[in-house]
């Protein structure tokens, strides 16, 4: 009888701190870059909020920050730079915008960009910058990565939901900017 109850304290215990860390991501952010210098540009607003096995999210872009242009025969949202321009690539396939406070690979999927020399005709997929996102008390931090996203040019195969290669995602150069993606909570 006491070995029950040990297990029925402890499976509660358990259950309710469970519930308090899930809860943790729950909110509304600020998404923002931060470049070498520390200073942050204000790209969107992000809703986390609780789901089945895990969050669900949406993005909110700005469209202040952000340049149109028609690049490689298609239009892109670009963040102007003197010298590289960062453009959003959208990702083009089904994604579940699901996340665990262990695996925000979706919410990576969603943070996809391409740089590029201002002046460049056309864009390259070869020019990737992938964030590796990471969480830091109540906040997620996206620290710079580098990764060939020509692997998007073609649909994935069936089930197959995420068809980058961690293997092939590197830290950056030191002379990409923005260096991180933060997203603070709104308080």
């Amino acid at each position: 009888m006491m070995r029950n109850s040990v297990y029925v304290a402890l499976s509660a215990s358990l259950c309710l701190t469970t519930g308090s860390v899930a809860a943790d991501l729950a909110g509304d952010y600020r998404l923002s870059m931060e470049n070498q210098a520390g200073e942050r540009q204000h790209l969107a607003q992000v809703e986390i909020r609780q789901a089945e096995q895990g969050y669900s999210y949406w993005i909110d872009w700005l469209e202040a920050p952000f340049e149109n242009h028609f690049l490689s025969m298609r239009p892109f949202k670009c963040l102007p730079h003197p010298q590289r321009m960062i453009c959003r690539l959208p990702y083009p396939y089904e994604i579940k915008r699901r996340i665990t406070e262990s695996d925000l690979t979706d919410l990576e999927y969603d943070l996809l960009f391409l740089h590029k020399v201002p002046g460049e005709y056309g864009i390259n997929a070869w020019n990737g910058l992938y964030y590796v996102l990471k969480k830091s008390g109540r906040e997620l931090v996206g620290e710079l990565h580098e990764t060939d996203l020509n692997v998007l040019q073609a649909p994935p195969e069936d089930g197959g939901l995420r068809p980058i290669d961690p293997m092939e995602i590197h830290p950056a150069s030191d002379t990409l900017w923005p260096r991180r993606i933060l997203l603070e909570p709104i308080p």
